[in-house]
């Protein structure tokens, strides 16, 4: 059993969102637009009470205070379908249960197979209620056949037999549920079928890393020490030291309290008769705790509590803890752990989030569908190049006056039909894995995105941005997409996502003569895509969307802007820069050119400006 799709709906900045969830789930996003709303719904979901959420949870804009967590599963086994009765009957592919929460209630229920008369009789509340309304159907419809009852239970019983034996009868109906259906212990339904386990940013190891009920550690110890015979050994001892403590009471004190006994009985009866003081020996029972187990960290010769360890190990030690739980658990008891985790990069340095991102990817893909994984990142470590489509980028929108989300994925279908052709649909999905998403991911965190071709390119846009208004301010993002050839499928592909894009590439009207055609191709290419009037070698003009140079960068900078020519030659001369296309070298000469940027350069930071949420 795993997760296939979410609807939350009025739960904090989310108003209504229906995300599709895969192995793995790469939520990115700007702060506070709802990444760990996401995680944090689905956590009530499982395992919240009614009173984990407050009116302060319902989002701004609702006209009826009630929040509503949608989870429709999908892959479900024999074992599943046993476990869920109604829920999965016969041969139903997905399981649809639904939690909401109105005036500090929470009520849970399911898609399943009823015959509605009787799912009235469910929803009325109280027992004796119940059991009247199942007698008045009883006596109205005779040819029901249903057996006469004397308590609310059994006519429940009786209603389920019925509908066992009556499939063809039978409607999809919403079911209230009963209340024990998740949780890691007891008679839940879902106990031993699926586990969300929740990684929040301020999790502490110090607490988790404790053998203690219900911590990851002791669920780790629990499963991993077999405390069995030493439990036995412990309670054999119990008897043992519980009776030779009477004994030795007994021993030491039974004359002397036998002497107290008296002298007290011969004090009170001077004032009161047939009565007698009796003061025996108590022997409060001894219960000897549980063995338990401590996790420290052995640091050279040192050796430490794990809350005295860095940030960093912390969370790298928790992470590692749960890893090895969901390996255990999905092994040993064929059930699904789920993991979210809220900012996993959280404390980490590049190469150790690099790696912890790979783990959890191989963990993901190791175990078939035992083990989802989904987390909130601002880390582009966190993004694989070849499964951009388990990304969902979400921005923040409004609703009327309500801030709200607005959420956005894509595949290799939805790219290769924005590209309308341009480029073929097996190129899309070769060209995406190999280079796209290689040069975007930074990109893709970007408010807006300036798309070059080179990284010289980048370079001086990047130095404009840093002179007239640093780009990254207003989160712009100059991305280098490695020729004029990428520039349709980055912008295809940040489009879907809902990143706005801005296209900036030469026209390269003095190129050789060998690579005319071929330029020209490119050109009415990108240009048809982008909106524009096709033509083979276009002028050098600022438009909404795309702006184009007539011949190249270079070219246009050393006859428009000398004075940049003359700052990056001052950088080469002083050893500051190096001669030729430099990225570095190109910045800092347009940060340190003595006149500011010509007006196409100039326009083009102001349109793409204009296109930020920020505006």
């Amino acid at each position: 059993m795993r997760i296939k799709r979410v609807r939350i709906e009025n739960y904090r900045c989310l108003r209504d969102v229906d995300i599709r969830f895969d192995d793995i789930t790469t939520f990115i996003g700007p702060n506070g637009v709802g990444k760990s709303a996401v995680l944090r719904a689905l956590d009530w979901f499982f395992n919240g009470t009614a009173q984990t959420l407050t009116e302060e949870d319902v989002w701004a804009g609702a006209e009826r205070k009630q929040i509503s967590v949608e989870v429709e599963f999908c892959d479900l086994t024999d074992v599943d379908r046993d476990a869920l009765g109604k829920y999965a009957a016969d041969d139903a592919l997905t399981v649809l249960l639904r939690r909401r929460w109105e005036n500090g209630v929470a009520k849970l229920s399911g898609h399943a197979l009823a015959y509605p008369p009787f799912e009235e009789i469910r929803r009325i509340k109280g027992a004796r209620a119940q059991l009247t309304g199942y007698k008045d159907l009883r006596d109205s419809h005779p040819e029901l056949g249903l057996p006469g009852v004397s308590s609310a239970k059994a006519a429940l019983e009786a209603m389920l037999a019925w509908e066992g034996q009556h499939r063809d009868r039978l409607d999809v109906t919403e079911s209230p549920t009963d209340t024990h259906f998740f949780g890691f212990a007891g008679q839940a339904k879902m106990t031993g079928l699926f586990d969300y386990v929740f990684v929040s940013a301020d999790l502490r190891a110090g607490e988790e890393g404790r053998d203690a009920k219900g911590s990851i550690i002791g669920r780790i110890l629990d499963q991993a020490v077999d405390r069995s015979e030493a439990e036995e050994e412990i309670a054999a001892l119990q008897i043992f030291v519980n009776a030779n403590r009477e004994s030795i009471q007994s021993k030491h004190f039974g004359d002397q309290l036998e002497a107290l006994s008296d002298r007290l009985t011969q004090e009170i009866e001077q004032l009161t008769l047939g009565r007698s003081v009796q003061v025996t020996s108590l022997v409060p029972e001894l219960r000897l705790p549980q063995a338990q187990f401590q996790v420290s960290i052995q640091d050279g010769s040192a050796r430490t509590r794990i809350d005295q360890q860095g940030h960093g190990f912390q969370r790298a030690l928790l992470v590692t803890a749960l890893r090895v739980l969901a390996q255990s658990e999905v092994t040993e008891n064929d059930r699904t752990i789920f993991l979210a985790i809220e900012e996993p990069e959280l404390f980490q340095h590049p190469v150790q989030a690099r790696a912890f991102a790979a783990v959890l990817r191989r963990l993901a893909g190791g175990t078939g569908h035992g083990l989802q994984i989904a987390y909130g990142t601002h880390s582009p470590y966190f993004l694989e190049a070849g499964s951009f489509g388990e990304v969902r980028r979400m921005t923040r929108a409004f609703a009327g006056r309500a801030p709200s989300v607005d959420m956005r994925s894509t595949t290799v279908d939805d790219v290769a039909t924005r590209l309308g052709g341009v480029i073929d649909r097996v190129k899309v999905g070769k060209r995406l894995t190999s280079m796209c998403l290689a040069n975007l991911p930074e990109a893709l965190f970007g408010h807006a995105v300036i798309l070059v071709e080179g990284t010289t390119d980048k370079g001086v846009l990047e130095g404009c941005g840093i002179r007239l208004d640093p780009l990254n301010r207003h989160g712009i993002v100059v991305a280098n997409v490695g020729g004029k050839d990428n520039i349709a499928l980055a912008h295809a592909v940040l489009t879907e996502l809902g990143v706005p894009c801005y296209a900036v590439f030469d026209g390269d009207a003095h190129c050789k003569q060998s690579e005319l055609e071929a330029t020209r191709a490119k050109n009415r290419m990108l240009l048809g895509y982008l909106g524009g009037v096709p033509e083979d070698f276009p002028e050098t003009k600022v438009y909404d969307d795309y702006a184009v140079v007539a011949e190249d960068l270079e070219r246009y900078l050393r006859s428009e802007w000398q004075d940049w020519e003359d700052a990056r030659r001052s950088l080469v001369g002083e050893g500051r820069g190096f001669d030729g296309k430099d990225e570095a070298t190109y910045r800092q000469a347009a940060v340190e050119a003595s006149t500011d940027p010509p007006a196409w350069l100039s326009d083009v930071i102001s349109r793409v400006r204009d296109l930020c949420p920020d505006g």
